[in-house]
């Protein structure tokens, strides 16, 4: 296994776009015998990846909001380091919904894999996995996790810096009533102020905000302000 990692290392250090990039990842994945990959950037409310799994796939896992299920990447976001998985991995310990999206995977083969998560800055991680139609794949002994955990962070660094297209992005969503308290927040104004303005309840607003805050997992009101801009709809 160290072999794909040591692969991995070297398209990081060569040029080229991001085309020449997805190609690279893919030729490794295939070089290697994994079905597939996928690169994940989780940041709140800025999540996106960058795949070649089968579309048809990616298009339910973005559908039926997979990522808060997924328990690989539950697992990354406790581990923070380099670990093989399969469905064996975590018998016993899925809630229905998990199963079901195992059993989902599994349809597009993928059962097994690899996965090597990074922090990133900002409280952010990256995740690279390799996917695998098998059982399971090599143990996680065979890989060396500080040079994987290398190669993902400098993996990542290339991807923001080429801004390669995300295959799936998080997309952010408002009511009316939230645009319109968030585009007062915008304009500096409290959640009092805001309830006063728009003749509404104090509670109401502070919930309309607040379920914003909880669905894209954002601390603040300024990170609620800044998202909203960056996704044009203030």
């Amino acid at each position: 296994m160290a072999d794909w990692v040591e692969k991995l290392l070297d398209i990081t250090a060569i040029g080229g776009d991001q085309t020449m990039l997805k190609n690279a990842l893919a030729n490794i994945g295939a070089s290697f015998d994994f079905v597939g990959y996928a690169f994940f950037n989780l940041r709140p409310g800025q999540t996106y990846a960058v795949s070649n799994y089968d579309l048809e796939w990616q298009n339910i896992y973005d559908k039926l909001g997979y990522r808060f299920i997924d328990p690989v990447i539950r697992q990354a976001q406790l581990a923070r380091r380099a670990f093989t998985w399969s469905e064996a991995t975590y018998r016993g310990a899925l809630s229905k919904e998990q199963k079901k999206f195992l059993s989902g995977a599994a349809d597009f083969n993928i059962r097994s894999g690899v996965s090597i998560p990074v922090a990133t800055a900002n409280g952010a991680m990256s995740m690279l996995t390799f996917a695998s139609s098998k059982p399971t794949v090599a143990n996680e002994t065979e890989l060396d996790a500080i040079t994987a955990a290398s190669a993902v962070s400098q993996l990542h660094t290339h991807i923001e810096h080429l801004r390669v297209t995300p295959t799936l992005e998080e997309k952010m969503i408002l009511t009316a009533k939230q645009a319109t308290y968030v585009r007062w927040l915008s304009l500096g104004k409290t959640v009092e102020v805001i309830a006063d303005l728009e003749q509404a309840k104090y509670a109401g607003v502070r919930s309309a905000i607040d379920d914003i805050r909880a669905r894209y997992n954002l601390s603040n009101h300024a990170q609620v302000v800044a998202l909203a801009i960056r996704h044009g709809l203030i």
